[in-house]
């Protein structure tokens, strides 16, 4: 599975494991089209795939909650702007998954690039910002019902016979969790028939929304409206922090992303079929999203919309009855089946990790019948139900995005590390004189180059999210600003591309694209809400914590090196001396 090359060693070298420095950073190779799991997703349903993730949660949920309080009728432009720097991602993503064929999406992007403890910590951001969603749109779903089937008795009843310790549980949510869990284990084809249900129901739900909000709606709640608790007007009532924070939160709408290339090793030609997928599902979602935004705004004053029924109460007030009962049962659907494909992508996730030998072993187990990761998904649902009795619905809601961003930030970088060639020149063979840069190898000035941009992009991100407009910030900010320009042109004309992207027709624009996206996503990220940033250190203790607790020791690219290691040691004598055939070997020696 994973390729180990070595320098050839003179007579009496001892081989010994590797160190824990050795160990951190060490990068694993694509292993191919192999897989346990059953091959069976051609394009269309890798599309359905993406838009059933990202239309669910998002249009209903999320959408409203930023109208209300953080960008008003300008929401639209704050899709846009997220808009941007998710399309920015999709290049990136479309770039690495045209590369491997591997599930585990930026987890497994990170180890091939920045190294094994970086993988770690990533996929552990992955699974926490998906295991907060999952029971967060669980949560949703079972509000809708309890309050359009049930007229909120379940939640009476909860309310009366729970303690105070408990207040969080929601019995309905838990049934939706497990409902979940249990279409999860029937297998992967079943879950594709539902999401291309899902997305038609979808998009004739929103559809029907525009339209009524097109016909009863009026243009003066653009504009023209005053809240009267505190006076904000204007199609941009929080001004351009509002459109930035509520373009933030607004990336929760493209994790959908992720559920596509996490489907690697269930495509049937994932190196052609997923970077289409991708960029296809984030156009048509991107479109819903901005016309629905600005549909919601227009038929309903900014101030008044609600926060979590949002679409079907904006209905509701218009006395619209027959349109709310439709779009209502759009909408159990699609939070439903987005639910689901949530808790797909964060089972494959942790698959991937546990297959790599960084989580427990049971949690790669794939049963032989279904050919679905049975105890795996167990867990992630026991987790997600755990998640939902800690956190109340608020809460949830503003801790997405950030782990998001995160991950988005990292598969620019992924991209950037895996473009360019830093193998060491060949000194006897130039016949040029050498410059200034040229005295440093390109491994030297490619990591010196990255930590400039790296250091730039925190800088501004910071300067742009906390300082003062001031003409000194803003002087101060252009002067960052072009040292991080002069990084990434340095960058592409002095480091040389690998030897797989000169035939790119993309290879000219390298690293400008993957420079925005970090740029743009870091400041995004500072924009978000305290327990956001708060959550994202969770994260960060929790996947430090487990890798250098378990998964530091039983690293299956470190237990393959540690037997090869044995084994030579055991060939070559007593005296721990490599002859030159072991010699050779090591050389060459390519684990399978």
């Amino acid at each position: 599975l994973y390729t180990i090359k070595f320098e050839p060693q003179p007579m009496g070298y001892n081989l010994q494991p590797p160190s824990l420095r050795e160990r951190l950073f060490q990068v694993k190779a694509d292993k191919g089209s192999e897989t346990q799991l059953k091959r069976c997703l051609t394009l269309w349903p890798l599309i359905v795939q993406g838009m059933a993730h990202m239309l669910g949660a998002g249009i209903f949920v999320v959408t409203p909650s930023i109208v209300q309080n953080t960008a008003g009728p300008a929401t639209c432009v704050s899709y846009l702007v997220s808009g941007v720097a998710a399309g920015l991602s999709v290049l990136c993503y479309s770039d690495l998954a045209a590369r491997y064929s591997c599930t585990g999406s930026a987890y497994v992007y990170t180890y091939f690039s920045v190294g094994e403890m970086g993988a770690a910590i990533v996929g552990f951001f992955l699974i926490g910002e998906l295991l907060i969603q999952a029971p967060m749109l669980a949560v949703g779903v079972a509000n809708n019902i309890d309050a359009f089937l049930f007229n909120e008795t379940v939640t009476t009843w909860q309310s009366a016979h729970f303690p105070p310790l408990l207040d969080n549980t929601d019995l309905l949510a838990i049934g939706v969790m497990l409902i979940f869990a249990g279409i999860n284990m029937v297998g992967i084809r079943s879950i594709s028939c539902l999401n291309i249900v899902s997305s038609v129901v979808s998009v004739l739900s929103l559809l029907l929304f525009c339209v009524s909000a097109l016909v009863y709606g009026d243009s003066s709640n653009l504009s023209e409206v005053v809240n009267p608790e505190d006076g904000r007007t204007g199609f941009a009532p929080f001004g351009v922090n509002g459109i930035i924070s509520g373009a933030g939160i607004a990336f929760f709408a493209f994790v959908g992303l992720e559920s596509v290339v996490t489907l690697a090793e269930e495509a049937v030609n994932p190196r052609r079929d997923l970077p289409r997928a991708t960029g296809l599902s984030f156009f048509i979602v991107l479109t819903i999203y901005v016309v629905t935004a600005f549909s919601i705004a227009y038929f309903t004053p900014w101030y008044e919309i609600s926060g979590t029924t949002g679409l079907i109460g904006s209905l509701k007030s218009k006395g619209l009855v027959v349109s709310q009962y439709l779009v209502t049962a759009g909408l159990i659907f699609t939070v439903f089946s987005c639910g689901l494909c949530t808790l797909t992508t964060v089972v494959r996730v942790v698959y991937s990790i546990a297959e790599d030998g960084l989580l427990f072993p049971f949690l790669c187990e794939v049963n032989p019948t279904t050919q679905v990761p049975i105890w795996n998904t167990l867990v992630c649902c026991l987790l997600g139900v755990l998640s939902s009795i800690l956190y109340d619905f608020e809460t949830l809601s503003h801790m997405i995005s950030g782990g998001t961003l995160v991950v988005f930030i990292v598969t620019a970088v992924a991209v950037m590390i895996l473009s360019f060639d830093t193998a060491e020149k060949d000194s006897k063979t130039e016949e040029t004189p050498l410059t200034a840069t040229d005295t440093l190898s390109p491994g030297t000035l490619f990591c010196v180059l990255m930590l400039v941009f790296l250091g730039c992009t925190v800088v501004l991100s910071c300067l742009m999210a906390f300082a003062p407009q001031t003409p000194l910030s803003l002087a101060v900010e252009g002067v960052v600003g072009l040292l991080l320009l002069l990084s990434l042109l340095l960058l592409r004309w002095k480091v040389p591309l690998r030897e797989g992207e000169l035939q790119s027709p993309y290879k000219h624009w390298k690293p400008f694209p993957q420079g925005l996206s970090v740029l743009v996503n870091c400041i995004l990220l500072l924009h978000l809400e305290v327990r956001a940033l708060q959550q994202l250190g969770v994260y960060l203790v929790v996947g430090a914590a487990v890798y250098f607790g378990y998964g530091v020791f039983f690293s299956r690219v470190t237990l393959k090196k540690q037997n090869h290691s044995q084994r030579l040691l055991a060939e070559s004598g007593s005296d721990n001396s490599l002859s030159s055939g072991a010699t050779d070997e090591i050389s060459k020696f390519s684990v399978e």
